[in-house]
């Protein structure tokens, strides 16, 4: 008997309980879990024990079971799940799903209708196809997608292999840098260190206090695998901030972006990493964008009023993000001199030289309105601009390497 594995997404609810396959009922370890009012027993059917799923009456009520060893459905002879499952009283209209999630090597979920009819035994058998991976999750819907509600017995599942679940994912060693932008300049989107009054949220994440004391100090943490999140706000003008920041700590995202969505109509702008600039694993990173960069691809600050974090496709890769807000200060320079990267003179009036410890592939020079006055492709880690042309004032020089992306204030005299 092969045990089977169903999943789904339920946003903030992780899974008490824990088995292999097959799934046979035979031991208490392989009783599944009910959400959104469904009930699941271990009952006896003539000296057999089955699981007894009592169906919630909710569009989208399940069984589940978190795998101790995930299920490897890759392999496209050896991933047709069977199982037999029994209507008590067959007055449904007998549509039901199969759905395994947590995907790890292939689409991050698969699912298969079925049907049953009647009140006997019946056998199920679904070929799952090839371009599969491997999952840690199974999830039963009865009566899925309508809110009628029936008992049933099911029992034997079966199909595929037993593969180790992979390592956990490292975490960071401590929360996010605290932002020291004066909260007068701040309209914030996540984070406890300025005011944030979102009004409502969409998408999965979880918010996980980095803080190993007692102080509490959270971090969003989005699995891009299964969802995007964002937030929405009373619609506010943010025509004065000069950038938009965030702060990430990921060890295995390789594409994600930041939406900025305004409304009347409803649009969407996203600086995408590592499209825009790289994405840096193990380590906090700042990430401190232009409003001018949203502005010139048509994003409306007077209409602002969501925000979201979210990949075109789902894509494996896990990110902690903290400290999102727009901001209408200068950028902080207090570590300009232990920068990897010398820039100099600064002052300066002609021109400006730069030498860092990895080559430079884009220079853009913004003045204070967050508008691009200079743009230069160098690929190098040693030139010089001509700065000439530039009015005297302050400029914000954004540098983009294959690792990382820094900004820095130049005085033009």
């Amino acid at each position: 008997m092969k045990k089977i594995t169903l999943l789904i997404m339920i946003l903030g609810i992780t899974i008490g309980y824990s088995q292999s396959f097959p799934l046979d009922f035979s031991d208490p370890l392989d009783l599944m879990t009910g959400y959104e009012g469904c009930n699941v027993t271990l009952v006896d059917d003539s000296g057999n024990m089955v699981a007894q799923v009592v169906g919630g009456g909710q569009l989208y009520d399940t069984a589940q079971l978190e795998l101790a060893e995930n299920l490897d459905l890759s392999d496209d002879a050896n991933n047709t799940i069977t199982f037999m499952i029994k209507p008590m009283n067959g007055t449904t209209s007998g549509n039901h799903l199969l759905k395994f999630e947590g995907g790890i090597g292939g689409p991050s979920t698969v699912e298969l209708p079925f049907t049953t009819s009647g009140t006997s035994w019946q056998s199920v058998t679904l070929d799952f196809g090839s371009g599969l991976g491997n999952y840690s999750k199974v999830v039963l819907f009865t009566d899925f997608a309508n809110y009628e509600t029936d008992t049933y017995w099911v029992d034997n599942f079966a199909g595929g292999t037993n593969v180790a679940p992979p390592p956990p994912l490292p975490t960071p060693s401590g929360p996010a840098p605290i932002p020291t932008a004066d909260p007068a300049t701040v309209v914030s989107m996540y984070g406890e260190s300025y005011p944030n009054t979102y009004q409502y949220s969409f998408g999965t994440a979880s918010d996980v206090d980095l803080d190993s004391g007692p102080d509490v100090n959270n971090a969003l943490k989005i699995n891009f695998a299964i969802a995007g999140f964002g937030a929405g706000y009373n619609e506010t003008n943010v025509t004065t901030a000069q950038y938009v920041h965030f702060d990430y700590w990921t060890s295995d995202a390789t594409t994600f972006g930041l939406y900025l969505i305004s409304n009347s109509p409803v649009l969407e702008y996203v600086y995408r990493l590592p499209d825009q600039e790289a994405i840096v694993q193990n380590t906090w990173k700042s990430v401190t964008i232009p409003m001018s960069y949203f502005t010139d691809l048509g994003f409306n600050p007077t209409t602002w009023f969501q925000y979201k974090f979210d990949v075109l496709t789902a894509t494996p890769g896990t990110v902690y993000f903290d400290n999102v807000y727009f901001t209408s200060a200068a950028l902080d320079v207090a570590d300009f001199e232990s920068s990897i990267v010398k820039m100099y003179p600064n002052p300066g009036t002609n021109s400006l030289n730069f030498q860092l410890e990895t080559p430079v592939k884009d220079v853009k020079i913004y003045n204070q309105l967050g508008q691009s006055v200079l743009v230069k492709k160098v690929e190098s880690s040693a030139f010089s601009l001509d700065v000439t042309a530039l009015p005297i004032g302050q400029y914000f020089v954004n540098l983009l390497s294959e690792n990382t992306s820094i900004t820095k204030i130049f005085i033009k005299k």
